[in-house]
């Protein structure tokens, strides 16, 4: 495999979209029911365990959709309504 010669100027264009991003990524703001079912669904995630549970979508008001392993599923769903009250259809 070659190297790929990258001159200064194309390293600072690097950082500066790096840090453009990050800066907008930080900036992105979490309401109150964001965080709970956040910190919900991390919680069960790693104590139930469901590690290929992942979270597709999460709402304003804190609703959320993920998707997971059939096992996962199921263990996800317990946890959540047992710890955290969460109810599914």
């Amino acid at each position: 495999m070659r190297p790929i010669p990258v001159s200064p100027s194309h390293l600072k264009v690097v950082a500066s979209s790096v840090a453009v991003l990050l800066a907008t990524a930080c900036s992105v703001q979490v309401n109150p029911l964001q965080e709970r079912a956040y910190n919900a669904f991390k919680d069960c995630q790693w104590s139930a365990p469901a590690p290929t549970a992942q979270i597709t979508e999460m709402r304003e008001d804190g609703w959320f959709s993920y998707t997971a392993r059939e096992g996962d599923v199921v263990r996800m769903q317990r946890c959540l309504e047992q710890r955290y009250g969460y109810k599914f259809q």
